[in-house]
């Protein structure tokens, strides 16, 4: 929610910036090249700048809409567990746990920020009678549980208590690390 709320605010900047750029031209120069180069540039970065407040807005309301059985990523019952959209997962159809972490030592990190959790959970499930086929082998199912922007002071002790809980009901964790550059 906190990075949503500078979101909206850095939209609430760029979108006036952008209109004012592609609606205010700049007085005219006498030569021909100079005169485009000089009219079209803040036309162009203003576009830019318009498209950059509108994917703001847009990325911005999706994550705060987040409502009811959406709002959460993953909750532990007694039964099993409950995905994003109310989705239950009783213990006994969890076969095996990956644990994925996301590192990241690329130079120049865009949209990488130290401070959140980049972590995974997948969720490998057991084949159900009724998704096997005729040769008896049935298609592997399993459930992704990204959690990739919590800030991970709160959350990598809730992170790790879940994967102990895991290991408690006897539930294999494999861990894995990836890389991803942005």
């Amino acid at each position: 929610m906190e990075s949503s709320f500078k979101l909206i605010l850095l939209a609430a900047i760029l979108l006036p910036l952008g209109y004012y750029l592609i609606a205010n031209g700049l007085p005219e120069t006498p030569s021909d090249r100079a005169r485009i180069i000089v009219s079209w540039t803040p036309t162009i970065a203003g576009a830019a700048v318009l498209i950059a407040g509108c994917i703001g807005i847009f990325t911005a309301t999706r994550s705060l809409s987040r409502k009811q059985a959406d709002a959460i990523d993953l909750k532990l019952r007694a039964s099993g567990v409950t995905l994003r959209g109310g989705r239950k997962i009783p213990w006994e159809q969890i076969e095996f746990v990956t644990a994925i972490t996301f590192e990241n030592n690329s130079k120049i990190r865009l949209l990488w920020d130290r401070a959140e959790l980049h972590r995974r959970l997948v969720l490998h499930l057991r084949e159900q009678p009724q998704q096997l086929n005729a040769q008896g082998s049935g298609r592997t199912e399993s459930a992704r549980v990204d959690l990739l922007r919590y800030p991970a002071a709160e959350y990598l002790r809730l992170y790790d208590s879940t994967l102990e809980q895991f290991k408690r009901r006897g539930i294999p964790v494999q861990f894995e690390k990836k890389w991803m550059f942005t």
